[in-house]
């Protein structure tokens, strides 16, 4: 007992690795195709030129349009079925003792099942990164108190996490990850490159970082002045460039730059006011009429124009709130979960997903102010029913026509609208 009591975080981290690895073979969601087909294709037709090549299969989207870095990872991961197999293969002809019947269980899983478990490893090892970084964060938030083993739970054993990653298969926690680790190097060290190489990795793995970019901009130069800011971007720019350079038929910055905001930003969103995220916008639409974000909402002016304004106005609240208050702890961490939160709330064409970017920050909030805890458990109930509404697997008939009504996707989408308003007129004391 003694042994399990000191080594209680270590235990913590096994059994969320386990829960996530029972979860990965049962099902996985249409992206996913996309993920495994992209793989493919990398292997069989190279870098060059791949975002100009129709993908061999279709699923969705006709061409690639996720970064570089993602696209690496799935190359990377893709031959993993096969490895897998030939080392219990090894271990059968060289070991009497290993159960011949494990092959025969291995041959028995659908290849393409397969093959999507092993593309979502590296979503589930960022949610184990993601818990880790946060232990650094505790330990530098409160010191004097052990609190890693709350904030480690909170991220280990959340259903938000645990099934976007490992059920349905989605790779946001990878961009979490790098950001999380960018921010610690931009509050806790005077590694300025780091942090912004690891913050571009992120936006290597996909552009939903940008929803930072306002708040960890300005930071960064109030800390680290006009100089060490330029020379960090300058690097940045730099990985930016490496890693787009094996897929360019031209060797220049402005090519990678055009591909990644033809192909990438405006690529990877439907063109819907809410792509079924329970957002504000959706207390004045249905999902069960698709309503495109350039039709007129208020004097003759779009959707997508409205939510430009609201985004505009509340990002520009909380940068002067920042810029007129020294840097600190807290008011970063709540500079970046509101922005972040106002962004998947006000701007049109967001996924439900999107909602899994502030939740690592006000996690943070709650351990600096544990008042906040409750609104982390609340959206994070408000989240999972979001995500499990959009993509319902396992199907449970009566839980999900009971959130598949327009009462109460309503009343969870002005739940998330309550909390930002609860967050809003919070003002951060200096530190």
């Amino acid at each position: 007992m003694s042994f399990i009591k000191k080594h209680l975080l270590t235990f913590i981290f096994l059994a969320g690795l386990i829960i996530r690895l029972l979860f990965i073979f049962g099902n996985y969601s249409f992206d996913v195709n996309s993920y495994i087909v992209w793989a493919k294709d990398l292997h069989e037709r190279g870098f060059l030129g791949f975002f100009n090549k129709q993908s061999s299969e279709v699923y969705g989207v006709l061409y690639p349009n996720y970064p570089p870095l993602t696209l690496f990872i799935f190359y990377l991961f893709y031959p993993l079925p096969k490895i897998i197999f030939n080392f219990f293969w090894f271990l059968n002809t060289h070991l009497p003792v290993f159960p011949s019947n494990f092959i025969s269980l291995l041959e028995s899983i659908d290849k393409r099942l397969f093959l999507a478990a092993m593309l979502k490893l590296p979503a589930i090892l960022s949610d184990i990164g993601l818990a880790w970084i946060m232990t650094l964060f505790t330990k530098k938030i409160y010191p004097k108190r052990n609190l890693s083993l709350l904030a480690v739970s909170l991220i280990l054993f959340n259903p938000v996490f645990i099934y976007n990653s490992s059920l349905w298969g989605q790779i946001d926690s990878i961009p979490l990850f790098f950001v999380m680790v960018s921010i610690y190097f931009l509050l806790f060290s005077r590694k300025n490159i780091l942090s912004g190489v690891f913050f571009i990795l992120g936006l290597l793995v996909k552009p939903t970082v940008l929803v930072f970019l306002p708040v960890y901009g300005l930071i960064f130069l109030k800390k680290f002045g006009f100089y060490k800011t330029t020379r960090a971007i300058l690097v940045s720019i730099l990985v930016f460039w490496l890693l787009f350079l094996p897929f360019l038929k031209k060797i220049s910055l402005s090519e990678s730059l055009l591909i990644y905001w033809r192909d990438i930003v405006s690529g990877q969103r439907m063109p819907n006011v809410t792509n079924h995220a329970f957002n504000f916008w959706m207390l004045f639409t249905s999902l069960k009429k698709t309503t495109l974000d350039t039709a007129s909402f208020i004097s003759g002016l779009s959707y997508r124009f409205w939510g430009n304004v609201l985004t505009g106005i509340f990002l520009i609240i909380i940068l002067f709130r920042l810029l007129r208050r020294k840097i600190s702890i807290e008011i970063t961490l709540y500079g970046l979960f509101f922005s972040s939160l106002t962004m998947v709330l006000f701007m049109t064409k967001m996924h439900e997903r999107f909602f899994l970017l502030p939740l690592p920050f006000l996690l943070l909030l709650s351990i600096k102010n544990k008042s906040y805890l409750k609104y982390f458990c609340l959206m994070s109930i408000v989240v999972f029913l979001n995500l499990y509404h959009s993509w319902t697997a396992p199907y449970i008939p009566f839980i999900f026509k009971f959130i598949d009504t327009p009462l109460v996707i309503k009343t969870l989408s002005l739940m998330n609208v309550l909390i930002f308003i609860r967050f809003a007129k919070i003002i951060p004391c200096k530190s």
